[in-house]
């Protein structure tokens, strides 16, 4: 849920994120004069090649005990729809058993050292990942290098993944918030392979048999499209010794690398789709979708933060201001071909919703964000000018970024992504001096350039008595149908 950032709350927020971060913008942005923390951290990477080619990215953390290590398939999204979700149904099966450990004995081996063997899927790669303490590690990794490397792919292990699977699909039918995420992805990525849900659907699941999971391990299980990233308390050596004989052994298969999803900068508008949702009653959930900057994109972080000056601001006017929604919020995601998303979570205002945002929109776009002083007088004390409030949402905006890497878990997410966008498992570590060198017109300029100029589509679902009061009109732009 979005919080309310404002007064004592908001304060306490710049409190924690200045003494967290002293002199982080007093640097100069950039590789050539980075901050300390910066300097610091490049020191705790380092990389090596298996012999088979697979490259391996180690970020060294010895403030904890736990040892995260991830394998990376690239799959740059699949076009066939008849696919939808293979790759994710494969490497959940993989992560239950293998051709040497049976799943009794796996879960054995988790459940007594605390430990876990995962299997996630997206748009651009599937991981497989093992999380244990240290002491554990050495031997938990056979099991997890197994299970890379000589699948088991029993009928048991597939019929249970599958299930999981199944269920995980059907409950999206059944939340209209999900739903409307369904209805969005299918409409916005329409002729893109993004447009194949990574989790897959109930056709695809239902026709998915072992020998498809089998087809796809042997033609995306290639050193030419793997690379790990491992985070903890590693001896980069030591972890060399112990990849080199497993999956450092796997064979190349001459396979060409996955390829780079097409981005959708000319991605039409498409205007308002409506759609009823049973068990909505009185209310609807709304959702628009429209191009953004990738990570690798020079604006990528001007826009980043745009969006959370207008995701604020949205609290600000449309429930606190107007009480028509339950959350709303605002943001872009971090795809090789990215979006970003306006969300109503439950509201019951049909005809008044969108013009609630187009006024919030006409605030940003007036240079005004929601003030971080509220002991200014009159309108200053709830809207303020950007330029002199950005730096405390800098500020902000690098805490947040900060609270959610926690963990080694979170560190190799971030490095996974760095990898992916850039070649450079350290690149993110660049997102504090790119965050700091922000101007207000870098941000007025990617609000204007993504969101104001920017192609929508806009997803309604919910009761269809406030559905058919929704007026089509004024989601073909800003402005339109404003107060």
């Amino acid at each position: 849920m979005r919080r309310n950032i404002k007064g004592a709350t908001l304060w306490a927020a710049l409190l924690f994120a200045v003494l967290a971060i002293p002199g982080i913008f007093a640097q100069e942005a950039g590789k050539g004069a980075a901050s300390s923390f910066v300097k610091e951290n490049l020191a705790t990477f380092s990389s090596f090649v298996l012999s088979n080619g697979i490259p391996v990215y180690v970020k060294r953390n010895d403030a904890n005990r736990v040892r995260n290590i991830s394998l990376i398939v690239q799959e740059g999204g699949a076009a066939d729809p008849s696919q939808a979700g293979l790759a994710k149904l494969a490497l959940s099966t993989m992560a239950r058993a293998s051709a040497h450990y049976a799943y009794e004995e796996v879960v054995e081996q988790l459940d007594a050292t605390s430990s876990s063997i995962g299997a996630s899927a997206n748009f651009e790669y599937g991981a497989l990942t093992l999380n244990a303490l240290d002491k554990y590690f050495d031997s938990l990794f056979p099991v997890w290098a197994d299970m890379a490397t000589n699948p088991g792919f029993r009928d048991e292990d597939f019929r249970q993944a599958r299930h999981e699977a199944e269920l995980a699909v059907q409950s999206k039918d059944q939340d209209p918030w999900a739903f409307a995420g369904k209805i969005m992805n299918a409409a916005f990525f329409e002729n893109h392979p993004y447009s194949v849900d990574p989790d897959g659907t109930e056709a695809s699941l239902g026709a998915a048999r072992v020998g498809d999971l089998k087809e796809w391990y042997g033609k995306s299980f290639v050193p030419e499209r793997i690379f790990l990233v491992a985070v903890g308390s590693f001896d980069p050596e030591a972890l060399k010794g112990l990849l080199e004989p497993t999956i450092g052994a796997m064979a190349g298969k001459n396979s060409p690398p996955a390829k780079r999803a097409p981005d959708f900068k000319a991605s039409p508008a498409r205007g308002l789709i409506a759609e009823a949702h049973e068990q909505s009653r009185g209310v609807f959930y709304l959702r628009g979708d429209f191009p953004a900057p990738g990570p690798s994109a020079p604006d990528y972080m001007a826009a980043n933060l745009a969006m959370k000056l207008f995701s604020d601001l949205l609290f600000t006017v449309v429930r606190d201001g107007y009480g028509a929604v339950y959350t709303p919020s605002a943001l872009i995601r971090a795809f090789g071909a990215n979006y970003g998303s306006i969300s109503i979570y439950k509201t019951s205002a049909p005809e008044k919703i969108k013009s609630y945002i187009d006024e919030t929109v006409g605030i940003l776009s007036q240079g005004r964000c929601v003030s971080v002083d509220p002991s200014r007088s009159g309108e200053e004390a709830k809207f303020m000018r950007i330029e002199d409030a950005l730096e405390s949402y800098k500020r902000m905006y690098v805490n947040e970024y900060f609270a959610a890497v926690r963990t080694n878990a979170a560190v190799s997410r971030l490095t996974i992504a760095s990898v992916l966008r850039a070649g450079d498992p350290a690149d993110w570590l660049y997102d504090v001096p790119r965050i700091g060198s922000l101007t207000p017109a870098d941000v007025a300029k990617a609000f204007d350039d993504y969101v104001i100029k920017g192609n929508f589509t806009w997803v309604a679902a919910g009761d269809q008595n406030l559905l058919d009061r929704l007026p089509p009109g004024q989601f073909k732009g800003f402005g339109v149908g404003s107060p």
